[in-house]
């Protein structure tokens, strides 16, 4: 072989090699981005807020998810003098026109409203309002007061109409109950638009989930000691959707040894006392959301109720201590767990 053909043979392989190094580098650079772990957290609308994506569009991804929570916070947030909730409040008695996702979470929770029975109801607020749960000046009103303010409840009198919504005078509507499923369903289908591994996504405690997570196929969500906050009573396992929890922790109050909590029954007027937490797991965040309030409210009869809705799973904690869970989910229960 010439020299010119030995040297020829010896940049090939050179070339080679710095080729198969390039394709190394890249692969890893390539995995690190996707293995990369992109976090923000914040509070909006009083709640705390974490997003977590893992991806090589984490960023983008995580920038539009956090855009789009700051924007249904500004319609939805029923204290801010810019929503459009607060505006539908302030003009009970006349026509308001709002944007089309206040319309379409509206529609919602009218629908979910129906669907149960009306044990979940978007215009608890009055009575909310009454027990002290904004102001937090706390207070048991007397039966009359109750009374007054139940004939201010009824989600069948919100009237529609294209993209005007209309309450009367003395009503208020309170999304609390369905606002952070219907974002957290807008944020997940906002995923799938980009190059992303998982995410894991919580919104005041209210858990969405997308991609499977790092080691095995199913995420483990804690469900929460609703007397010991840090500690749980057992986990389940979910491969996609959401898990929403109702709870008498979240705000309350103690009267002479009695816990009055902002769950409160739309038929009675009062706050729930027969159970302590309830958690929905569905696909449907929204429903999760509204169907974890109804289920709260409606105490030992939703087990029963939950035969309607059998894609559902169900985890209830009894006031006193007991839990039961839906047959068709993976739960396990915490060893430890005393009440």
């Amino acid at each position: 072989m010439s020299n010119q053909s030995s040297h020829f043979a010896k940049e090939i392989k050179i070339l080679i090699s710095f080729l198969f190094i390039g394709a190394l580098f890249f692969l890893f650079i390539r995995n690190f981005d996707e293995s990369r772990e992109y976090y923000r957290n914040g509070i909006l609308m009083d709640t705390f807020i974490e997003v977590r994506i893992w991806g090589r569009d984490g960023e983008r991804a995580l920038n539009e998810c956090w855009e789009n929570l700051e924007y249904l916070a500004k319609l939805l947030d029923r204290f801010s003098n810019n929503s459009d909730i607060y505006r539908i409040n302030s003009k009970a008695g006349s026509w308001v026109k709002v944007a089309e996702d206040t319309l379409e979470i509206i529609n919602k929770a009218i629908y979910y409203a129906k669907m149960t029975d009306g044990y979940f109801d978007p215009t608890i607020a009055p009575l909310l309002k009454l027990w002290g749960f904004y102001d937090k000046r706390y207070r048991i009103p007397t039966e009359d007061e109750v009374k007054r303010e139940l004939r201010k409840v009824d989600f069948r009198r919100i009237q529609i109409r294209e993209k005007m919504v209309f309450i009367p005078k003395g009503m208020e509507i309170d999304l609390g109950g369905i606002a952070k499923g219907y974002i957290l369903d807008r944020l997940l289908s906002s995923l799938k638009r980009y190059k992303i591994e998982r995410a894991l996504l919580n919104i005041g405690g209210q858990i969405g989930v997308y991609g499977k997570p790092k080691d095995g196929n199913e995420w483990e969500i804690r469900i929460r000691n609703p007397r010991k906050l840090d500690d749980y009573i057992g986990l389940v396992y979910i491969n996609k959707g959401s898990v929403a929890t109702s709870g008498d922790y979240e705000r309350y109050f103690i009267r002479d040894g009695i816990r009055y909590c902002h769950l409160i029954d739309p038929k009675t007027g009062y706050p729930v006392r027969e159970v302590m937490s309830v958690s929905i797991i569905s696909e449907n965040a929204t429903k999760a959301d509204a169907l974890s309030t109804a289920f709260f409210v409606m105490g030992a009869k939703a087990i029963s109720y939950w035969e309607k809705f059998t894609d559902l799973g169900v985890v209830i904690v009894f006031s006193d201590g007991k839990i039961w869970y839906s047959p068709n989910i993976h739960f396990v229960k915490n060893e430890d767990y005393k009440y």
